[in-house]
């Protein structure tokens, strides 16, 4: 499996203030299961990669480290033109910063 998934299942969960228990609750699975993800042990299947990306608010291309940007359809976008939407997104979460 590809490193760069656990690496970032791992960065989002974190991102979102959740632990391992919290996640493997959300998914129904264990927190065992949700450490060997990120440990790169095992894969999701698609069904839990798709909880994933409900869960944070990205993509399943971004999970699986398919485009750079957890957002869809944001490859296409300049440098600026990324940090627009970010900010546009953040003033709509309104302000709360570290939320997924």
């Amino acid at each position: 499996m590809n490193d760069r998934l656990g690496e970032r299942i791992k960065r989002l969960r974190r991102k979102a203030n959740l632990t391992q228990s919290e996640l493997a609750g959300a998914l129904h699975v264990s927190p065992a299961l949700i450490s060997a993800y990120e440990l790169g042990e095992r894969t999701p299947s698609l069904k839990i990669l798709m909880g994933l990306a409900d869960i944070f608010q990205v993509s399943t291309d971004y999970l699986l480290g398919i485009t750079s940007s957890p957002l869809h359809g944001m490859d296409t976008l300049s440098y600026e033109e990324t940090l627009a939407v970010q900010a546009f997104i953040e003033m709509m979460r309104g302000g709360q910063k570290g939320k997924v």
